[in-house]
């Protein structure tokens, strides 16, 4: 099979903007002081129909045992916030209000509940829980009041859980009043429970609110609530895969970036795809392929097309990650206001069981020397008779998600630490012979060891990369802000990707 020259891919300057989630949500909304829309609930069969719903959320059972107002988070374990991220139905993202102490972004796993899963694993109810929980912080974000708190009845320092970079939090909201008072907030945690999101999960650390989500969690049951239904999730994507190419999942991405109103058709479907690891980094895999005419190209000389596939939390086994690996990959495509458009619920194993669904290596990275060995798109700022040619200053969707390789030096200039202090974009600009210059931003999410004359130093912060000349390689991508913008930019892999000239 012929391939096309690898054309030069146009950049531009991105800046990462975190938004709130999809606000979509399968259930009404609801206020502090009031009994909860019963409309968010499945329909429940005729020996449940007798049961009283008692209002636990609402009707005084659990309090807020101490007044947020003038307190910092990071100082005393409570604090008003800002919605930052909404993540799926028991995990979200804040801004503290008073940043006296910290201006990070509190990122909160929510004590006492477990919902289904609706982000690296989709499981049934996943994405109800998830509505429900960012329809709810939506509200309260814009009409009302957010409080965080940890888990304790005293003012105290919050402490990070096991993965050091979450706190196990109360979240407390009122979805009508600013600034309300700390007697007239909800518990968000309990509402969830209560409404049949969600199992209860490890409150004996609080056995004044126990009793209250054992109770709300029984209650859910015997009215037969959406996960205790006992009736197939309605968002939930079923049937077998279907195989897809990652051209055709790249034409309904792109024709997304042009028209708001699109409708993606591959959005919440169980997909089959073949391609070639670009990069995995940050525990999401990039894989590519070519396309020509005999495989659904209209471009004269064929393209490229490229997908992102977020493999969850978990370690995948290396012989799946390791680039210019050939791969077969299963899951659920969701276009997701938070990560794009983007493959998961894919399946690792590391000793294939032969179920449906699981990935498959069909050519091992060192075997992969022909047809589907990974091709970089190669940048340079002057055309050469090699065939390269100069970086433009225009946009591009034609490397998305593939990998890209620049034979120029690149001057930081700016950019910005995220408030979650978890990554750190740059912004960088390089010059051709005649003084033409051209803008965009490298995305790093690890910590960047680049001095080789001092392997322990670490750059992890703007202020250490400002000031400096780089080369540059990596994975061409794009991040969409809360406005609907679609801004470029190039996520090192490694160290490797990112090294410092001077």
């Amino acid at each position: 099979m012929q391939r096309k020259s690898l054309l030069l891919l146009p950049l531009c300057l991105g800046l990462l903007l975190a938004g709130c989630g999809e606000t979509n949500s399968s259930t009404s909304s609801g206020n502090a002081s009031s009994q909860s829309n019963d409309s968010s609930v499945s329909s429940s069969a005729s020996s449940a129909t007798s049961i009283t719903k008692i209002d636990y959320a609402h009707n005084g059972s659990v309090k807020l045992g101490l007044d947020y107002a003038g307190h910092d988070f990071y100082k005393d374990g409570i604090g008003q916030m800002n919605l930052h991220t909404c993540i799926d139905g028991d995990t979200a993202h804040f801004d503290p209000v008073i940043t006296t102490t910290s201006t990070l972004t509190v990122k909160s796993r929510f004590w006492g509940i477990d919902t289904p899963e609706s982000t690296g694993q989709i499981q049934p109810y996943g994405k109800p829980a998830s509505n429900f929980t960012k329809e709810k912080l939506t509200l309260a974000a814009a009409n009302g009041t957010i409080v965080v708190s940890s888990p304790a009845n005293e003012y105290k320092a919050p402490e990070y859980d096991s993965t050091g970079s979450r706190f196990v939090s109360l979240v407390w909201v009122n979805t009508e009043k600013k600034n309300a008072s700390y007697s007239e907030l909800t518990l968000l945690n309990l509402w969830i429970v209560q409404e049949g999101f969600s199992y209860v999960k490890n409150v004996s650390d609080l056995p004044d609110y126990s009793d209250t989500f054992y109770a709300a969690e029984s209650q859910a049951k015997a009215l037969k609530l959406n996960l205790f239904s006992g009736e197939p999730d309605p968002l939930f994507p079923d049937g077998d895969y279907q195989t897809v190419s990652l051209l055709d999942l790249k034409k309904e991405l792109v024709a997304s970036f042009s028209d708001s109103t699109h409708v993606n058709a591959y959005n919440n479907k169980k997909v089959s795809v073949v391609g070639v690891v670009a990069g995995y980094v940050n525990h999401t895999m990039y894989i590519e392929d070519y396309f020509d005419s005999t495989t659904g190209s209209t471009v004269s000389g064929g393209e490229f097309a490229g997908i992102n596939i977020y493999c969850g939390m978990s370690t995948i086994p290396t012989k799946f990650s390791k680039v210019n690996t050939y791969i077969k990959v299963a899951g659920v495509a969701l276009d997701s206001e938070n990560f794009g458009f983007q493959i998961t619920s894919a399946t690792f194993p590391r000793a294939s069981t032969g179920a449906a669904g699981e990935a498959e290596v069909l050519i091992g990275a060192a075997d992969n020397t022909e047809e589907h060995s990974l091709k970089y798109f190669e940048y340079k700022m002057a055309a050469t008779t090699s065939g390269d040619y100069p970086i433009l200053a225009s946009k591009s969707n034609d490397p998305l998600n593939c990998a890209v390789n620049f034979h120029d030096k690149f001057y930081c200039y700016g950019g910005y630490d995220s408030t979650d202090g978890d990554t750190t974009t740059l912004y960088v600009s390089l010059d051709d012979a005649n003084g033409a210059r051209t803008f965009f931003s490298i995305y790093i999410t690890f910590v960047y060891k680049p001095d080789p004359d001092d392997p322990a130093l670490s750059y992890d912060s703007l202020d250490s990369f400002k000031g400096h000349t780089f080369t540059l390689s990596g994975i061409y991508g794009y991040h969409q802000t809360a406005s609907g913008s679609i801004n470029y930019q190039v996520t090192p892999r490694e160290s490797a990707d990112l090294v410092l000239v001077s």
